[in-house]
């Protein structure tokens, strides 16, 4: 990327060097798809949520090789997308949680600070920040299922994960 793209570049957005420029693409959700939170979803039970405790928790998570494994299937002409709504405090830890269990991130988007949207309404922005920047969406994977009717919404195919995490 040149130094003028990479100054517009949204602070949230963290691509892999050398990954693939915009183009055809796969977008993954990370909690449920390729990370197992589980043993974070008691934190968020009762009347007090522990959200910083539910995400300081994730650099534990175990991988779904499933999902893990359809990262890496994701076809060389496509990059592999990770939007999860997990806070940008937790770049780091992120980036070093995917490169220790071999996640294929061609680029990583977290949730940028005091944005407190729903979800659904983060995501659908940076879908179209995405769409903006010249990816071209192919499919999207998330265990979410208002998620993966706001892809389809927009037109993306989207695949639902049945993770357990969000009542039926």
């Amino acid at each position: 990327m040149d130094r003028h793209r990479d100054r517009r570049r949204p602070a949230n957005w963290h691509p892999r060097p050398g990954a693939p420029v915009p183009g055809p693409a796969v977008v993954f959700d990370l909690d449920g798809v390729i990370s197992d939170a589980s043993h974070r979803q008691p934190l968020l039970r009762g009347p007090a949520l522990d959200w910083e405790g539910f995400f300081a928790a994730a650099v534990d998570d175990p991988p779904i090789p499933a999902g893990v494994g359809l990262t890496r299937a994701t076809a060389a002409d496509h990059a592999a997308v990770i939007l999860t709504a997990r806070p940008s405090w937790l770049a780091a830890p992120t980036l070093d949680w995917l490169t220790a269990n071999r996640v294929r991130c061609d680029l990583l988007i977290l949730r940028p600070p005091e944005d407190r949207r729903p979800a659904a309404s983060f995501k659908r922005h940076e879908l179209g920040r995405l769409r903006a920047a010249g990816y071209e969406i192919a499919a999207a994977i998330d265990d979410d299922e208002r998620i993966v009717a706001m892809y389809r919404a927009e037109g993306v195919l989207a695949l639902y994960v049945h993770s357990g995490y969000y009542e039926r």
